[in-house]
């Protein structure tokens, strides 16, 4: 009998980490993210893996909603504009929209999706001719 108390402590001390953990990734806090798996897709030649560097994307940066930026973590990182936030099925739903190189057309509207439950994330990108997906993760800040 003992045990089996000692062993719902044990188990209810573990679960509330992660209940306060997801409370945080619903845009409450700031976010540092990691992305870790890339993929460019062309209409003619299909989707290839790429290396998130490749891509010209920040192998980590921070998400802050309630400044709506989004900032490369390295010394000088990019910063961009988040354009709409919304909330949707347990998801936080981040979209903007990038002019790389001013009088060339690299223009790119973006998603990012976290799940509010894990922290997974889920980025998405679209331009000329080419689509972007790409997975990570955050922590909340």
């Amino acid at each position: 009998m003992r045990k089996s108390i000692v062993t719902c402590i044990v188990i209810t001390f573990m679960l509330i980490p992660l209940g306060a953990g997801a409370a945080g990734f619903d845009g409450s806090a700031p976010l540092l993210c990691s992305l870790t798996r890339a993929f460019e897709c062309h209409e003619d030649n299909g989707c290839i893996a790429a290396l998130v560097t490749d891509l010209n994307l920040p192998r980590f940066f921070k998400i802050d909603v309630t400044q709506k930026k989004v900032t490369g973590v390295k010394e000088g990182g990019r910063t961009t504009d988040i354009q709409n936030v919304r909330e949707v099925d347990g998801k936080l739903i981040l979209q903007g929209a990038e002019d790389a190189v001013e009088n060339v057309r690299d223009g790119i509207g973006w998603t990012v999706a976290v799940m509010e439950d894990s922290g997974n994330l889920v980025l998405t990108g679209s331009g000329d001719d080419v689509g972007f997906t790409v997975f990570g993760a955050c922590i909340p800040q």
